[in-house]
C-alpha cells in the first residue's frame, strides 16, 4: 500500500447529478470513470476532443475493447490497483515520461494542444455505481510552462464542510459556494482571477459583493435570481463588478451543495467579450500582415518617440538590413540626404511634431551603407488612438527608379520563400559561406540546426493545404522568436527548416536546440474546431576552422537530422567532438569516390535469407533480400550507411540502383534453373525516375527472366512522398508478375489511408520494433497490430532484424509470416549461393 497517498477517496452523495456532470465536463483536463467491469461510466468533453471519440460512442463500452493495445501495460495495472486494491497511482512527465508517451500514442486521436503532463488513477465509491476508477489525463499547464506554480495538487481529496472538493479545483469555470444565508463560503481560483478578489476578501461576504444588482434577501429564490425565470426564452445576463469596479457580463448556473446543508454551488461564465469581436480582430491582423509582406513598397512603423516597431521585407531590402531593427530611432536607420549630400529631417519626426502627413522633399536620396545613394519618395502619416492621441507613424517609401524597384523585388524573391517570408536554401548557403569565412578568420564557432517536421503531410491531407500553409507560417514565426539578429532562419524544403546560429559556442548552440525542441513540443494553433500540432527532429552541424564547404555543412546537418528521426520523434542529434583535421574526411569527397566505384565496377551484392517463421530453422531458403556494398581501392568492404546517404543527396543513388538491377538480372539469367527469388530495394529518387518502368520492363524482355522471381522493396516514406509515381510503377510491374513489399513499415509516415491504396504483397515490420519486443510491451503491441492489419488487408508480413530465439518465438505466437535477421543468417556475398 502506498503510504504517501490515501487508500480510498470517497465522494459525498451529490445532491444534484447535473452539478457533477457540469463540473466534470468543464475540467481543463480529461476525466473518465471506469466501473469494476471496466465499462466507461463517464467521459468528458476534454477526452472526446483529445481522443477523437465522442462520449456517446464510448458509453458502456469496456475500456480494453476500446484500446486493446493498453491491455497488459502499466496503464491496465494502475487501473487494477485503483479498482481492486484501493491504491492511487500518479504519473508525471518528470518521473514517467515513457508511460505518458505510450498512452498518448495509443489514445490521442484528436488534435493535441500540448504534450501530456500527468495521469492519475484514483479509486472512488459512487452511489449507484459502487467502486470505480477515476482516470485524470492532464496536459502541461501554461503556468508550468512559464515557471509559475501550478494549480494545487490533489491531497486528501475529502469534502470539507467549508471548502470545495479539492479534486474539483481544476474546473475551468469560476465557481463559488454559498451557505443558507447566501454568504460566500468558498471560491475557486478561476473566480478569484476573474473578479480580482482573494478568498479571504470574499469569505462570509454577501453575494452582492460580486453581483451588486442581485437581491439576496431572506425568502428570495436564489436559483431563480441567478438563472432567471423558469421557462424564459430570453438570455438572462447578470451584471458583475471586479475589485476595480469594472463591469462584467455573466451567465450563472446554480446547484444545491452536497457539502453544505441548505447551501448552493454557483458556476459563472464571463460573456463580456463575444467571439465575433475576437474573430474580427484575428482577420484584421491577418490582413495587415498579408499587406505588409506582399506590397512592393517599404513600410516602416514607429512609436510616438520615433523608435522603429516594424519593418516589412521590402523595407529591409531597401535599407540593406536583415531584420526589422526594433528599438532603433528612425533617423538612424533611414538616412535621407539631399543632392548636396546633407542629411534632411525624417518625415516621421515632422509627422509626429505636426500631427499630419509629411512627405520628404523632391530629389531626396536614401543613403545605404555599401551602396550608392538612390532617389526615393517617402511619406509619413501619424497614427492615432480612439482619444485622437498620436501613438506613432507609418512610413511608406519606394525607389523612384522603376528598374531599381523591380530589381529589389526580384532580389528578395530569389533569396526568400514566398510563403513564410524566410530565407530560402540559396540564401542560407551564402550565409553559411560567410560563417565559414568568419570561423577561419576569427576562430569563432557557428552551428546549423536542421529541423524536419513530422505530421505535416497528415495535416495537409486531413485539413487541406490552407491549414498546411498556415502551419508553416506559424512555425516560421516560432523559429524567428528563437533567433537573434545575427542568426539566419530559412525554409529549405517542403517541411524542412534551418536555423543558422552565428558566433555561438557549442554548448550555447546545444542549449538553443534544446530550448527550440521544447518550444516545438508546446507549439500548436487553432484551425476551425481543432488544434493542429506537429513534432520535429533536429540535427546539428558545428562550423569551425576545419569546415570547408557549405554543401558539407548542409549534408552533415541533414544526416544528423535523419539520425535523430531514427531514434524517435521530438529528438535532437547533436554530436560534436574535436578530432585532427587530417582525420576528418569531407562529405563532398564522397562524390568522386562513388563515381569512380561505379566506373570501375567496385560494388558487390550481398544477400540475406527471408524464411517462413514457422519453419525458420529447417526451411529451404528460396527468398533473399539483395544488399549492396562498395569496395574501396584497398579491397575493403564499405557499408551502405557510409555512402548511400551521400549518394541520395548528390543524385548518385539512381546510378547505384541501376547497377544493382543490372547485376541481379545477370545472376537470374545465369541461374534460370534455380528456385530463387530476390527482393531489390528502390530508393525514392529512383521511384521518381520517369524512365525506370520502361527500363525494368526492357530488362525482363531482353534477359527472359521470369517476373515472379523479382520482388521490389520501397520504403513507406518514399512510397507516400512519390505516391502517384509509385502507384504507376507498382501497377505496371505487378501486371507482369512481380511482387512488391513496403519496407520499414511503422517508422515513417504511417498513413493508413495511403496503405489501403498501395497494392503491395508484403509489409516489412520495421526492425526498431523487433529489437526490443521481448523487453518493451509497446513494441510488442506495435508488431502485433501491424501484423493483424496486414492480414486483414490480405498482405503477408515480414519481421526484420530478428536476432534471438525469444523474438522468433514471439513472432510465431503473433502469427507473423516471414522472418529476416542475424538469427536466421548474416548477409553473405551473392556469389556464395549454391
Amino acid at each position: 500500500m502506498n503510504t504517501d497517498i490515501p487508500a480510498r477517496v470517497k465522494l459525498a452523495p451529490v445532491a444534484n447529478d447535473n452539478l457533477a456532470e457540469v463540473l466534470l465536463e468543464h475540467q481543463d483536463l480529461g476525466v473518465m470513470l471506469l466501473d469494476e467491469r471496466l465499462r466507461v461510466r463517464f467521459w468528458n468533453q476534454w477526452l472526446a476532443d483529445w481522443t477523437g471519440m465522442p462520449a456517446q460512442d464510448v458509453a458502456d463500452r469496456t475500456f480494453d475493447g476500446l484500446f486493446p493495445s493498453l491491455v497488459g501495460t502499466p496503464f491496465a495495472e494502475a487501473v487494477d490497483n485503483a479498482l481492486y486494491q484501493g491504491r492511487v497511482t500518479s504519473w508525471n512527465q518528470q518521473r514517467n515520461p515513457d508511460h505518458l508517451d505510450s498512452v498518448e500514442m495509443v489514445m490521442a486521436g484528436g488534435p493535441r494542444q500540448m504534450p501530456l503532463h500527468r495521469i492519475q488513477f484514483t479509486p472512488l465509491e459512487l452511489p449507484d455505481i459502487g467502486v470505480c476508477c477515476m482516470v485524470q489525463v492532464d496536459e502541461a499547464p501554461f503556468n508550468a510552462i512559464v515557471g509559475q506554480p501550478s494549480r494545487r495538487e490533489p491531497t486528501e481529496g475529502q469534502l470539507d464542510g467549508n471548502r470545495c472538493p479539492v479534486y474539483l479545483e481544476t474546473v475551468r469555470l469560476p465557481m463559488l459556494v454559498l451557505d443558507s444565508q447566501h454568504l460566500i463560503v468558498d471560491a475557486n481560483e478561476s473566480l478569484q482571477t476573474l473578479f480580482g478578489f482573494s478568498l479571504d476578501q470574499l469569505k462570509s461576504r454577501p453575494l452582492r459583493v460580486l453581483l451588486p444588482g442581485l437581491n439576496t434577501e431572506d425568502g428570495v429564490d436564489i436559483k431563480a435570481a441567478l438563472e432567471g425565470p423558469v421557462g424564459s426564452d430570453a438570455a438572462f445576463v447578470l451584471e458583475g463588478a471586479t475589485v476595480n469596479g469594472e463591469g462584467l457580463g455573466l451567465r450563472a448556473s446554480c446547484f444545491p451543495s452536497a457539502a453544505k446543508r441548505d447551501g448552493w454551488v454557483v458556476l459563472l461564465q464571463d460573456i463580456t467579450l463575444e467571439s465575433a469581436n475576437l474573430e474580427a480582430l484575428f482577420h484584421q491582423r491577418k490582413l495587415i500582415s498579408t499587406v505588409f509582406s506582399q506590397v512592393v513598397d517599404g513600410i516602416l512603423l514607429t512609436d510616438r518617440h520615433g523608435l522603429v516597431e516594424h519593418l516589412n521585407p521590402i523595407g529591409m531590402e531597401l535599407l540593406g538590413v536583415n531584420d526589422s531593427q526594433p528599438n532603433r530611432y528612425v533617423d538612424e536607420l533611414m538616412v535621407l540626404i539631399n543632392e548636396s549630400g546633407q542629411q534632411v529631417e525624417s518625415p516621421c519626426l515632422g509627422a509626429l511634431a505636426r500631427g499630419k502627413a509629411i512627405s520628404a522633399p523632391e530629389n531626396t536620396q536614401l543613403k545605404v551603407p555599401g551602396q550608392q545613394p538612390f532617389q526615393v519618395v517617402v511619406t509619413a502619416t501619424p497614427l492615432r488612438n480612439r482619444l485622437n492621441e498620436i501613438t506613432g507613424t507609418v512610413m511608406v517609401f519606394r525607389s523612384i527608379s522603376e528598374a531599381r524597384r523591380v530589381s529589389t523585388r526580384l532580389t528578395w524573391q530569389a533569396t526568400h520563400d514566398p510563403l513564410t517570408q524566410l530565407a530560402n536554401r540559396r540564401c542560407l548557403e551564402n550565409e553559411i559561406l560567410k560563417s565559414i569565412d568568419a570561423a577561419h578568420s576569427d576562430e569563432t564557432t557557428h552551428t546549423l540546426l536542421y529541423i524536419d517536421l513530422y505530421n505535416f503531410s497528415v495535416i495537409n491531407d486531413t485539413c487541406g493545404h490552407n491549414a498546411g500553409d498556415e502551419l508553416l507560417c506559424q512555425f516560421a514565426r516560432l523559429l524567428e522568436k528563437q533567433a537573434e539578429p545575427r542568426d539566419v532562419v530559412a525554409r529549405i524544403g517542403n517541411d524542412e527548416f534551418a536555423l543558422l546560429l552565428n558566433e555561438r559556442t557549442v554548448e550555447e548552440s546545444r542549449e538553443v536546440a534544446e530550448q527550440l525542441l521544447w518550444q516545438i513540443k508546446e507549439f500548436s494553433f487553432p484551425w476551425g474546431e481543432r488544434r493542429l500540432k506537429v513534432g520535429a527532429s533536429i540535427g546539428a552541424k558545428v562550423i569551425d576552422r576545419s569546415t570547408t564547404s557549405e554543401i558539407d555543412v548542409l549534408v552533415a546537418a541533414g544526416t544528423s537530422c535523419a539520425t535523430a528521426k531514427e531514434s524517435g520523434r521530438n529528438r535532437i542529434n547533436f554530436n560534436y567532438r574535436t578530432v585532427e583535421v587530417s582525420q576528418r574526411q569531407s562529405i563532398a569527397q564522397w562524390i568522386p569516390i562513388i563515381t569512380e566505384a561505379l566506373e570501375e565496377d567496385r560494388f558487390v551484392l550481398y544477400c540475406q535469407p527471408i524464411v517462413p517463421v514457422l519453419e525458420a530453422r529447417n526451411s529451404k531458403v528460396r527468398h533473399y533480400e539483395v544488399l549492396v556494398r562498395m569496395v574501396d581501392r584497398e579491397g575493403n568492404i564499405v557499408p551502405p550507411g557510409k555512402f548511400i546517404p551521400v549518394a541520395e543527396h548528390y543524385g548518385l543513388v539512381e546510378d547505384i540502383d541501376r547497377w544493382v538491377l543490372n547485376h541481379i538480372f545477370d545472376h537470374l539469367q545465369q541461374n534460370k534453373d534455380k528456385e530463387q527469388c530476390f527482393a531489390v530495394n528502390l530508393s525514392g529518387n529512383t521511384i521518381s525516375d520517369e524512365g525506370l518502368k520502361d527500363y525494368i520492363v526492357g530488362k525482363f524482355q531482353s534477359t527472359g527472366v521470369s517476373p515472379s522471381r523479382l520482388q521490389f522493396e520501397v520504403t513507406e516514406t518514399a512510397a507516400i512522398r512519390h505516391f502517384d509515381r509509385a502507384m504507376d510503377l507498382i501497377h505496371a510491374l505487378k501486371d507482369l508478375g512481380c511482387y512488391f513489399s513496403l519496407d520499414d513499415f511503422g517508422s515513417g509516415l504511417s498513413s493508413l489511408g495511403y496503405l489501403k491504396e498501395l497494392p503491395v504483397d508484403y509489409l516489412k515490420i520495421d526492425g526498431s520494433f523487433i529489437r526490443n519486443m521481448e523487453l518493451n510491451e509497446v513494441d510488442y503491441s506495435m508488431v502485433s497490430t501491424i501484423n493483424h492489419l496486414g492480414h486483414i488487408m490480405g498482405i503477408a508480413t515480414i519481421a526484420e532484424c530478428v536476432e534471438n530465439a525469444t523474438q522468433l518465438s514471439m513472432l510465431q505466437e503473433i502469427g507473423v509470416d516471414y522472418a529476416q535477421g542475424y538469427l536466421i543468417a548474416k548477409p553473405a556475398p551473392l556469389s556464395s549461393l549454391s
